[in-house]
């Protein structure tokens, strides 16, 4: 008789309760070589919950005693560890076979000496418990690859007795110390042939196959898991595999594996494998019938990606329900018709429903309902082409409710174009008369007022009032969800900084930053700049007589030069820098990221100024100035009262200036102290009294 055929027999004995038939069974299974232990010990369990406690301690010793002749110690120390588990107080002599049989199983583990010498099952009042405990320690010796939750795999290097504690290189970084009784929850042993096991056995014959194989990989690495997991699992299991860089496209390509199956939404979306590529499209269709409207959507993109059969039946079941959400929920219809455009057979139900939409829902009420920023866009663009006289009032409208910033761009844009921009004007309007009833578009609008194509109606509205605005933005509730680009406002180049430094007052400049300062939630960088800026602004407004800005032409030219390195090189570059520093982590002990801001905040600022500063400058022309008095690009002679002559000094601008060719700026002190003057003045040079003698126009023959 066949093997499986004795193993019914014994099940259906077992079924029956025909005891005598099962125990002659039992025998002769146990004459197979070798027989099916871990069979026959799940049979003897049944027989001890079924009442035949009794019963079952003899078959289990039959098959211990089996395994022991035949010198199985791995077997036989299965059997004997049942036995001990139906015995009520195991005995000396059945103890020390555990022992044995324990040690023959384990003889190739380094540890067997040390944790033989600290545990002893004979005489121990919980013998089971030290056998747990022993076969812990062994489980993961010495060598043994295993998985530490969330840190990832690697080997273990050292298991410590007397500390209680494994610890396991995870490579590139020092050994990890597990707690003892901490190993059963964080760390596990990883089996043979594993995905994650010839991570660490042979990586690179395992990163050949992930990056040769994409599909094939990612089900290798989801079948070892019996729950689906989130791309986060994934990515970790792949670290060291393949290239960070690579990872995008990677998976793109491994997600369409035919026996991958994803479930959830958003940040509930986790990745499965199936049995067949059919069982996963089976699957896939039966959670398109099953799913709520909403999750449709979901489902068929993924059956989409599956072939033409499984697109078509979801383009069939998808145009059967337009009907009822054309009642019921207009904007997941609209969605719905999007998805459908792209399957075999949906074109043309799409194209009805389009219109049949457009023809009887107020647009408004479709738009609510869109909850697909690209689908919004796509049903403005519809309602443009079918109302092409009445359009604008909805797309005003719909501003004020639109929170995309690219959808609020692409509607400012087209509506600046149009009626003179006043559709747009309205719908801004709108929005600074009631600006915390709008924080998304409050936001999107700060951002949009100082780029270079800021259309006239946003632009208007970049005024000194903002400053009394933007705090709020900062600490009220309705804008939590948009705190950091509220707080990206506050940048060098962005509204607060370019208000403060070019209309704001000294007292709206005090205001605002007392304001900002009292924002505990603003990192330290982003307060200092607004400091800084407020100081410039309190300084500008109480000296408003800023000297001439006057330069040469090489100045200017060394100026201009300057911007375009800071802007085309040392800002990008400053800024890859901050990214990556970024990604590091721990933002709030990361001293490389806060340097890279202050020197981003600088080198904006810098930038900022010598735009305004190359704006406003004149340009100094050599022998062009008047030498009838001191002037701006005049050399002047001088001696003391005693008759000495004193080193000529000229004046040019602040770009030129050079102290130790005694070429000073105007507005230094010494250069103010000699312009207006004319040949034979008295005046104060370097603290001492000077007679003027000779005025020259830079640059002078005598210039040396």
């Amino acid at each position: 008789m066949a093997e499986n055929e004795r193993i019914t027999e014994l099940q259906e004995a077992v079924d029956n309760e025909n005891w005598d038939r099962l125990e002659e069974l039992w025998l002769e299974v146990l004459e197979a070589a070798p027989p099916p232990v871990a069979t026959l010990l799940e049979i003897a369990r049944t027989i001890t919950d079924s009442g035949h406690r009794g019963l079952a301690r003899t078959l289990v010793e039959l098959l211990a005693e089996s395994m022991e002749a035949a010198g199985d110690h791995t077997n036989a120390f299965a059997a004997l560890r049942e036995l001990v588990s139906l015995t009520d107080k195991p005995g000396q002599v059945l103890l020390q076979r555990l022992e044995t049989s324990f040690t023959g199983a384990r003889a190739a583990s380094p540890s067997l000496a040390a944790v033989r010498e600290r545990y002893t099952l004979v005489g121990a009042r919980k013998p089971l418990t030290e056998l747990d405990a022993m076969s812990t320690w062994l489980d993961h010796d010495v060598g043994t690859a295993v998985e530490l939750a969330g840190q990832g795999v690697g080997r273990v290097v050292d298991v410590n007795l007397e500390l209680e504690n494994i610890k396991v290189d995870l490579g590139g970084r020092r050994p990890v110390s597990v707690p003892f009784g901490a190993v059963a929850r964080f760390m596990r042993r990883l089996p043979d042939g594993s995905f994650l096991r010839r991570k660490v056995e042979e990586p690179e014959q395992l990163a050949l196959f992930v990056t040769s194989a994409p599909g094939d990989a990612l089900v290798a690495l989801l079948d070892e898991h019996d729950d689906p997991v989130d791309v986060a699992t994934i990515k970790s299991a792949l670290d060291g595999l393949l290239p960070p860089k690579q990872w995008t496209s990677w998976w793109s390509k491994a997600r369409k594996h035919p026996r991958v199956l994803t479930t959830g939404t958003g940040s509930r979306l986790r990745y499965a494998v199936s049995r067949s590529a059919e069982s996963a499209t089976d699957a896939l269709l039966d959670d398109l019938r099953s799913a709520d409207p909403r999750s449709r959507l979901a489902v068929a993109r993924r059956l989409a990606a599956r072939g033409d059969e499984a697109a078509t039946a979801t383009a069939a079941f998808l145009a059967e329900s337009l009907a009822e959400l054309e009642e019921s929920d207009p904007g997941l219809a609209w969605e719905t018709v999007g998805t459908l455009t792209g399957l075999p057979g949906g074109q043309r139900p799409a194209e009805r429903y389009t219109d049949r939409l457009l023809a009887n829902v107020p647009p408004m009420l479709i738009l609510t309902g869109v909850q697909d920023r690209a689908a919004r866009l796509e049903l403005l663009e519809a309602v443009r082409r079918h109302s092409p006289d009445d359009w604008q009032s909805t797309w005003s409208a719909w501003m004020r409710r639109e929170e995309s910033a690219t959808n609020l761009s692409a509607m400012a844009s087209q509506l600046a174009t149009t009626d003179g921009g006043a559709p747009l004007e309205a719908a801004i309007e709108k929005i600074f008369r009631s600006p915390h009833e709008h924080p998304a578009q409050l936001i999107w609008a700060c951002e949009s007022m100082v780029e270079d194509t800021v259309p006239q109606a946003l632009a208007s509205h970049m005024t000194p009032s903002l400053l009394e605005l933007l705090p709020d933005t900062l600490s009220r509730k309705e804008y939590a969800p948009l705190r950091a680009r509220a707080k990206a406002l506050l940048e060098g180049g962005k509204v607060a900084i370019r208000l403060l430094l070019e209309q704001a007052t000294e007292q709206q400049a005090t205001r605002f930053g007392q304001r900002v300062a009292r924002v505990d939630s603003l990192e330290p960088d982003r307060v200092r700049l607004i400091e800084q800026a407020v100081q410039q602004c309190q300084t500008t407004t109480r000296e408003p007589e800023t000297p001439m800005l006057v330069a040469t032409r090489a100045a200017v030219e060394a100026k201009r030069a300057e911007l375009k390195q800071l802007l085309d090189h040392e800002i990008p570059k400053t800024l890859k820098g901050i990214q990556a520093a970024a990604a590091e982590g721990d933002l709030r002990e990361n001293f490389e990221y806060h340097m890279l801001r202050d020197r981003q905040e600088l080198q904006s600022a810098q930038a900022a100024q010598l735009q305004q500063d190359l704006a406003r400058v004149r340009i100094l022309e050599p022998g062009a100035a008047d030498t009838s008095r001191v002037n701006i690009g005049t050399r002047v002679h001088l001696e003391t009262l005693d008759g000495t002559s004193l080193k000529p000094i000229t004046i040019l601008g602040s770009w030129d200036a050079d102290v130790d060719r005694r070429i000073f700026a105007n507005g230094t002190e010494l250069a103010e102290g000699l312009l207006e003057h004319t040949i034979g003045d008295t005046v104060k040079v370097e603290g001492a009294d000077a007679r003027i003698t000779r005025i020259e126009a830079w640059p002078s023959e005598s210039a040396g």
